[in-house]
């Protein structure tokens, strides 16, 4: 099958859906499809480090698969910043590029974002998939999004996937339609996932942190706490995605705190098998959290918000703990059960081991491979018309289901 993957966000800005679209698009290769992935791709110099406020790009090759639809900007979302293509070069290019490959089917994820997967929805008349990535409940960027027609254009998807309940639980919220469950993939080792370690008891609590030092992931919370449980016991911190500058004025003590910064893939997983936990203290917004399947995929447990998203993925006293986001207290408690109990770590990284079994990217990828099938049977089961055109009609034939009212999957904080 020929499959092209649209992906709105910077190919050189990567952040969890470049990531995702990259290994699946490895996956599909692999499993003998041809694939074609469509992204923006920024390259290092003034103008980009202008147009995302000082940061870099990293420097990554172009793969052969990758169509490049030009430069993005910076935009706030989230609570984190979303790399965007909005120009109409980049459409231009986009076009361009689907004509060329002509694929079976066109794989848009995050639909909702502009530029790429707003004209793809409406320019491309082939087989359709959208995966939704995000959790927002914030009501008034949906509001402007629908105001320009999106639940017009969301009908011209055959198959909706959402990477969690709690992204199916956005889309059905705003967006109405029908959801189908597909997570997020993880790479395990091919050596397969490495035991847990043991700490003899006096060694240091060994603790990971992979992410950027923006409000939402919750950095300060940890630090905070950490402070709190090295005043009791040993225990060390390992800080992967921050950097230095961004660390240092969030520090009150700096001792057992080592900053990493941005580092490889090879390095992160060698960070997380290291460690004894994972502590992801995020505040919200999360819809998946790929930097947990990850740690499963070290044998790591993890110590995590029991926020949507995080719930998805962690079983609380089995493969990790939940605590309640923001509460500082909580994560101290957590922490130091851990740390005084040196059997809990490794029973949890046994459990951690097993259940990223659920997510690894061959079985990940053959669910998305069977949504594509379905997506083209379902499209060549409808007679075409204006209606199907302009997105008036659903274009699997199936009733529409509306957007309706449901009640938040987080407590009010």
């Amino acid at each position: 099958m020929r499959v092209a993957l649209v992906s709105p966000y910077s190919w050189t800005y990567p952040g969890g859906v470049t990531r995702h679209v990259e290994a699946l698009a490895t996956e599909l290769l692999a499993a003998g499809h041809d694939v074609c992935v469509l992204a923006p791709f920024d390259r290092d110099g003034r103008r980009a480090r202008l147009l995302h406020r000082g940061a870099a790009p990293e420097t990554r090759p172009v793969p052969d698969f990758l169509v490049a639809l030009g430069p993005t900007v910076g935009w706030p979302a989230n609570g984190a910043v979303s790399n965007l293509a909005f120009t109409p070069t980049s459409v231009s290019l986009l076009r361009r590029g689907l004509r060329a490959f002509a694929p079976d089917v066109v794989h848009i994820h995050e639909p909702v974002a502009q530029a790429a997967g707003w004209d793809t929805l409406m320019s491309w008349d082939g087989p359709k998939v959208g995966t939704f990535h995000t959790y927002s409940t914030a009501v008034i960027p949906h509001l402007i999004v629908i105001a320009n027609g999106v639940r017009r254009r969301m009908n011209r998807l055959a198959v909706r996937i959402a990477v969690s309940e709690a992204a199916a639980w956005t889309g059905s919220r705003f967006y109405g339609g029908e959801y189908r469950v597909v997570p997020n993939g993880v790479a395990l080792p091919a050596s397969g996932v490495p035991a847990p370690s043991r700490r003899a008891p006096g060694d240091p609590l060994r603790i990971a942190f992979v992410g950027q030092a923006v409000a939402r992931k919750g950095l300060p919370v940890l630090l905070r706490a950490f402070e709190a449980l090295r005043r009791e016991m040993p225990a060390e911190l390992t800080i992967v995605g921050a950097g230095e500058d961004e660390v240092a004025p969030l520090l009150v003590e700096r001792d057992g705190v080592i900053v990493l910064g941005q580092v490889g893939d090879a390095e992160k997983h060698a960070a997380l098998a290291a460690a004894d936990v994972l502590c992801a203290p995020s505040l919200g917004g999360e819809s998946f959290g790929m930097v947990l399947t990850e740690a499963f995929a070290a044998g790591t447990p993890v110590v995590a918000s029991d926020i949507a998203g995080y719930r998805d993925v962690v079983t609380h006293g089995h493969d990790g703990l939940l605590v309640a986001p923001g509460d500082f207290s909580a994560l101290v408690q957590a922490l130091r059960e851990l740390a005084a109990d040196v059997a809990l770590a490794p029973a949890l990284g046994t459990h951690a081991a097993r259940s990223a079994q659920r997510y690894a990217w061959p079985e990940v990828a053959a669910q998305v491979a069977r949504t594509y099938e379905d997506a083209v049977c379902a499209t060549a089961a409808v007679a075409p018309s204006p209606a199907l055109r302009l997105g008036l009609r659903q274009a699997d034939g199936s009733p529409p289901v509306p957007a309706r009212r449901l009640a938040p999957l987080d407590p009010a904080r």
